[in-house]
């Protein structure tokens, strides 16, 4: 783990620029796309965010899940699908200065679940009924001058029993106030 950090540390001392802003403070509002996990649970998440200070990103998502089933017995044949619907918000920290950085995050997320057909699966990414829950996240995040973001991790739910996913965002960012 030490190593780890001290390839960071090496990696940021070619990447700082003359000021102490990272560019995270150049291109402020940003979207993205989160696979396996952002918001959580979900396979794909789509995401807007808003880089409040240079260490600090707020960010709002949307995404879902299904698990389908069938089967047939003489000639008949019955199907059912459980979806988790998920709306999430949370905060994002980074080290200030650093372009590429290590992350840790916050989030709650409510998750709704629905159900068609004769259901004879009970969960959906863990969850069993409509609930709400607050996850960890801990990863990197790289954003260039340009505006290009790409991101990965794991979040791990603080809610007994549903445990955890790892994430991979990428998104671009924007600086609408030029």
């Amino acid at each position: 783990m030490r190593k780890i950090f001290i390839c960071l540390i090496i990696f940021q001392a070619f990447s700082l620029a003359a000021n102490a802003d990272s560019n995270r403070m150049k291109n402020k509002i940003g979207a993205h796309i989160g696979l396996l996990g952002d918001p959580f649970p979900t396979l794909v998440g789509f995401n807007l965010n808003y880089n409040v200070l240079d260490f600090l990103r707020a960010t709002a998502g949307y995404g879902s899940i299904s698990a389908s089933t069938s089967a047939t017995v003489g000639s008949t044949t019955t199907s059912s699908t459980l979806t988790a619907t998920t709306i999430g918000v949370g905060a994002r920290a980074f080290v200030p200065g650093w372009n590429f950085s290590p992350v840790l995050g916050l989030s709650w997320a409510n998750v709704s679940i629905s159900a068609t057909g004769t259901v004879s699966t009970t969960t959906v990414g863990g969850f069993g009924v409509s609930a709400s829950h607050l996850y960890a996240s801990i990863g990197f995040d790289w954003q260039t001058d340009g505006g290009f973001n790409l991101g990965g991790g794991y979040n791990l739910s603080l809610k007994s029993g549903v445990g955890g996913l790892p994430y991979i965002n990428l998104g671009w960012y924007f600086d609408f106030l030029k």
